[in-house]
């Protein structure tokens, strides 16, 4: 039986493309920390008045990080995006959930 796209719900995870694995090198750009590894590996998204990303981004042999992320909707020829918050900790099994993010 297939699945159908829950309107504003979380998609399933899904390997991170060219497009994912720039949004988090961006991220990595605008914070001060320092890391030897810096790969993203899955995400999820959710689709609401523009696009949320939840990323599971690898930085050390079995550390990860999530990352979640806020894309706008293109209006006129600017699309907006917010790094909203981190949590590190997890390992390479932990499930890719939304957290709350930091103001």
């Amino acid at each position: 039986m297939s699945k159908g796209i829950l309107v504003g719900g979380w998609e399933d995870p899904r390997p991170a493309d060219g497009e994912i694995s720039m949004l988090s090198s961006w991220v990595k750009a605008t914070t001060n920390r320092k890391f030897n590894e810096f790969k993203a590996v899955e995400y999820r998204t959710q689709v609401v008045a523009g696009v949320n990303y939840v990323i599971k981004v690898q930085v050390g042999e079995n550390n990860f990080i999530h990352l979640q992320i806020f894309r706008s909707p293109l209006m006129g020829n600017t699309i907006e995006i917010k790094f909203e918050g981190a949590q590190d900790g997890y390992k390479r099994d932990d499930p890719l959930e939304p957290f709350t993010p930091f103001v």
